[in-house]
């Protein structure tokens, strides 16, 4: 900087006494009568009347100034468009649950299941204690080996077992029980069915206790058989009031082909009723 500073200096000096020759030289005082001793320009190869058209090689440039202080902040630019929507983010972990909401009303009740299997028979219940002027009149029959019986006919009895009475009669290998007396008779039944080979299923076999043909109320059995392989015990019992002589008694079978077996009838007669005849 001191070099630079002294350079500076003696251009200056140069120029400074250019001028002044030039402005003698214009008024004619001068030594060289109206031409400056530096009229002629050294390297240039020129002359010129003015002395103050030569000058010198431009000099180097300097070096650069110190940064300058930052200006006032501009005004805020308009805000540019929105951007495009980025892509979406991880999902979130799940909130806790909430608390459990008002239990709704009940809904309509759903239809009527099938009806299950019947189930196996109970034990016998202990005999009670024998009435005041009960009878002692008894018979019964049955049927061991399977038998094929067709919708609408009659259960056959093949064999008769006990019998304390003269009363009630029954012929082996028929369907037919007689009584020949008027009174209460308890009347129970068992039996074990099961469907016929060319069966088609479900096959529905009922059976029903018939006084003189006619059904006796309460007195009746049936199963549904949903394969060749199922089989059913089946059992009824009622009082029955005979007063009309004789009374006939017999099983009726209805629904379709089955195959009975071990099927037994027991009648007893449990108190006296008042006769009518039959004609």
């Amino acid at each position: 900087m001191k070099w630079f500073s002294q350079k500076n200096k003696t251009h200056s000096q140069d120029v400074q006494e250019q001028s002044m020759d030039c402005d003698e030289g214009r008024r004619g005082g001068g030594l060289f009568n109206g031409f400056s001793r530096h009229s002629c320009c050294p390297g240039q190869g020129c002359c010129c009347p003015d002395p103050c058209c030569c000058k010198g090689p431009t000099g180097a440039t300097g070096p650069t100034g110190a940064t300058g202080p930052a200006g006032a902040t501009g005004p805020a630019g308009a805000t540019g468009p929105t951007g495009a929507t980025g892509p979406t983010g991880v999902t979130g972990p799940t909130g806790a649950a909430g608390p459990a909401g008002a239990t709704g009303p009940t809904g309509p009740a759903g239809p009527a299941g099938a009806t299950g299997p019947t189930g196996p028979t109970g034990p016998t219940g202990p005999t009670g204690a024998a009435g005041e002027g009960g009878s002692s009149e008894l018979f019964s029959a049955y049927s061991t080996p399977p038998q094929s019986g067709a919708s609408g006919s009659s259960l056959i009895f093949d064999r008769n077992a006990a019998s304390n009475t003269t009363n009630i009669t029954h012929t082996a290998n028929t369907p037919d029980f007689v009584i020949n007396e008027p009174g209460y008779y308890y009347v129970s039944f068992h039996g074990t069915l099961s469907p016929a080979g060319s069966s088609q299923f479900p096959l529905t076999a009922s059976l029903y206790l018939r006084q003189q043909g006619s059904t006796v109320p309460g007195a009746s059995a049936q199963h549904t058989f949903q394969q060749s392989t199922d089989s059913a015990s089946i059992s009824f019992s009622q009082i029955v009031q005979v007063t009309n002589v004789p009374a006939d008694l017999s099983v009726f079978l209805q629904g379709g082909t089955v195959l009975y077996g071990e099927i037994s009838m027991d009648i007893h007669k449990i108190a006296s009723a008042a006769s009518t005849a039959v004609s």
